[in-house]
């Protein structure tokens, strides 16, 4: 994780980093939606067990609708298209080539993202999914 974010501190991008940081709810919301890429860096024991994804990543689809994360198999099943890899560089790489795209190319896939998380991904599809076992 420290190699990821040390990376990114050698490109020239503006990088908002917070670890072990404390912020609001309404904070982190604005955060994540007025950034032009989300990265997410999931927990040492998600890395390893690759069972579960953190909820970043469905905060970050449905604010944003543009996501850069670590390679987690969980995440790989739900979301095929989101970029993901445990070399540094790479996702670094993977960032700065969303930062790249057009104004209409990324509005694109950032619309098609936040429409996927809210057809499929919100509290009430889950509770509903629930409901059903």
């Amino acid at each position: 994780m420290k190699d990821t974010f040390s990376k990114f501190m050698n490109t020239k991008l503006k990088c908002g980093i917070f670890i072990n940081k404390n912020l609001s709810h309404q904070d982190e919301c604005n955060l994540l939606y007025n950034s032009k890429v989300a990265l997410n860096i999931h927990d040492a024991y998600q890395r390893k067990l690759g069972l579960d994804t953190n909820e970043r990543t469905f905060k970050s689809l449905g604010l944003n609708g543009l996501l850069v994360s670590d390679s987690i198999s969980q995440l790989s099943n739900l979301f095929p298209e989101v970029p993901t890899s445990l070399d540094a560089q790479e996702i670094v790489n993977y960032i700065i080539e969303y930062v790249s795209y057009d104004y209409k190319k990324l509005r694109n896939i950032k619309e098609k993202n936040r429409s996927m998380i809210m057809q499929k991904h919100t509290y009430i599809k889950r509770v509903e999914e629930l409901l059903k076992l």
